[in-house]
């Protein structure tokens, strides 16, 4: 075939994936989910918000990384205002521009090795895996990140020090979005200098270009918390939740009431988020120590997890919007999947060492880097696709090793890796329906349909009847419809898991009191005023609620021992 077919074959494909791309985006925003950014989502959006109304979201120091609201500021101020549909649609011209570097890319492995066809493979690899364009729907990091990579990728760092920093600056802006990115970026500079004719001058553009993006965020930590810190402070929760002795419960703890109770015992009421990024490490190295061999025993099975087909899910779980009678079904019926993508990228490595095996050394490194801090931290297929722009360009390679590979050894090892992306995993890696109705609940209330969302809340309850959140949620909804009998009963089974639960105590006071159960409001109080933190308010409501029964010694003890509670103007009323 003509060179010529092979551009009209690759403009073809690259029409295909923004055909299915922009059919994807138009049946997602025909759902309640696109309403409603959730979790991590969530609070880059606040992020973004805070920032354009000229208010510093990050005063209390960077639980997670900044740069990935800055852009969406950017978006904000480009579009004139910030709105979900516009940062999607940039993120679908992103994804697009990414599509775009990996076939530049592919084309020039494709010309190096004979392999006219690697483009438009690598095209069709990346560009029709279903995880990716979920992602760029979402408000979340993996199609900056992505672009980032590819653009640092195709600027040819080696080439001299003005490419050098350019494609520093790339990874380093990565690494500002999600610091994992700070193992490929050291990797894609290493081999750059190695490769480079002015190492020195190569190495040195390199790392001022990595190290500006980072600089600032470096600084505020030193200044604020007195730690060298890149980036951000939440790697020491993901290191325990991934690799504690309880980490199959721990990996897979969503946003909620579960995942609240695990952090709050960090102590935040005496902990900044620099000294409980040092707890969270230091407590995981300690059930590491006790327990080795429990631990690597936890590695090989993430390592396991990591390259399996299944999807696992973080915060999110998209699988959940590809049941029957959801909009966007259809997708789960595109043809590219992980448990074939990683065979054939493990082919294109081999590949690669016999053929130009400088070239192998940055893809088969680069990989490694993108794909290691999962193993390492939480397997979770928003991770996975870190990895996903070098593995689309092996792809192409691998197929011509199979389709040339004579050697038996060679032919047999990639059929076990093949086999190991099908192997059935342990059953908490499957889709859970309750999860997702917990999360239509979530979108149901926030789209004010407090009926809707009782069906959905009452789903998760008949799979999993002592659900905290579910609880949670139905007595807000009882408790909206004056039902406070059975709010205060759905509170009572999140107290028995969670006991100091602040929020939980200080609502569940308040049904008892319009029940007209004082003995028990003031019960509840008591237990909330003692939850550590500031408990002003709290504080006063239970010195107001002894009052009304007569126990005005406790009431003013509690005020003779709180400072601050006997200015509180409530209290200074009661003329205790």
């Amino acid at each position: 075939m003509t060179p010529t077919r092979w551009r009209w074959l690759e403009l073809t494909a690259l029409v295909l994936v923004l055909a299915v791309r922009v059919a994807a985006l138009a049946a997602y925003e025909a759902t309640p989910r696109a309403a409603h950014p959730m979790v991590d989502a969530h609070t880059f959006w606040s992020q973004a918000e805070a920032l354009l109304a000229g208010k510093d979201p990050f005063a209390e120091g960077y639980y997670q990384p900044p740069a990935y609201p800055f852009f969406l500021e950017g978006v904000g101020r480009m579009l004139g205002e910030l709105t979900l549909p516009g940062v999607r649609r940039v993120q679908l011209l992103l994804g697009m521009l990414t599509i775009g570097g990996i076939l530049v890319l592919a084309r020039r492995l494709g010309r190096a090795l004979d392999l006219p066809w690697a483009g438009l493979v690598a095209v069709l690899a990346y560009g029709l895996y279903r995880p990716l364009i979920q992602f760029e729907q979402d408000v979340l990091t993996p199609t900056l990140t992505a672009s980032l990579l590819v653009g640092a990728l195709c600027v040819e760092v080696w080439r001299g020090p003005a490419r050098a920093a350019v494609g520093g600056l790339a990874m380093g802006l990565a690494t500002a979005v999600h610091p994992t990115y700070l193992l490929a970026s050291l990797w894609l500079g290493g081999w750059s200098s190695w490769r480079a004719p002015k190492r020195a001058l190569v190495a040195g553009a390199f790392t001022v270009g990595l190290a500006a993006p980072l600089v600032p965020t470096a600084l505020g930590n030193h200044q604020d918390f007195g730690t060298l810190t890149l980036v951000s402070h939440n790697a020491g929760i993901n290191f325990y939740l991934g690799n504690s002795a309880d980490w199959k419960q721990t990996s897979f703890l969503p946003a909620g009431l579960a995942f609240r109770q695990v952090a709050l015992e960090s102590e935040p009421h005496r902990r900044d988020v620099s000294e409980r990024n040092r707890y969270w490490r230091a407590r995981t190295w300690d059930e590491i120590g006790q327990d080795p061999g429990r631990w690597l025993g936890a590695l090989a099975t993430k390592a396991l997890w990591s390259v399996s087909d299944t999807e696992i899910p973080r915060n999110e779980d998209y699988r959940c919007q590809l049941r029957s009678g959801e909009a966007t079904g259809w997708l789960r019926y595109l043809p590219v999947r992980y448990g074939i993508l990683f065979p054939l990228g493990l082919a294109g490595v081999l590949l690669l060492r016999t053929r130009a095996r400088s070239e192998a050394l940055l893809l088969g490194g680069a990989w490694v880097a993108l794909h290691a801090p999962m193993v390492l931290f939480l397997v979770a297929d928003r991770y996975r696709v870190a990895a996903l722009p070098v593995i689309a360009l092996l792809a192409p390679l691998g197929i011509e090793l199979v389709r040339r590979e004579r050697r038996l050894g060679v032919l047999a090892g990639l059929v076990v890796a093949a086999v190991l992306c099908w192997l059935p995993l342990d059953a908490r890696t499957a889709l859970d329906p309750a999860r997702c109705a917990y999360f239509d609940g979530h979108m149901a209330m926030m789209d004010d349909q407090p009926h809707r969302a009782r069906t959905s809340y009452s789903e998760v309850l008949e799979v999993r009847p002592d659900d905290m959140g579910a609880h949670w949620w139905l007595a807000q909804i009882d408790a909206r419809a004056d039902d406070y009998r059975s709010a205060a009963s759905h509170m009572d089974v999140v107290l028995r898991q969670f006991p100091d639960h602040f929020p939980t105590l200080k609502a569940a006071a308040g049904y008892h009191r319009k029940l007209g159960d004082v003995d028990r409001e003031i019960a509840l109080l008591r237990r909330a005023y003692a939850v550590p933190g500031d408990r002003t308010s709290t504080g006063a409501r239970l010195v107001k609620a002894l009052v009304r029964v007569g126990l005005r010694d406790e009431a003013r003890a509690l005020v003779a021992a709180d400072e601050k509670l006997s200015r509180h103007r409530s209290v200074v009323e009661l003329g205790l």
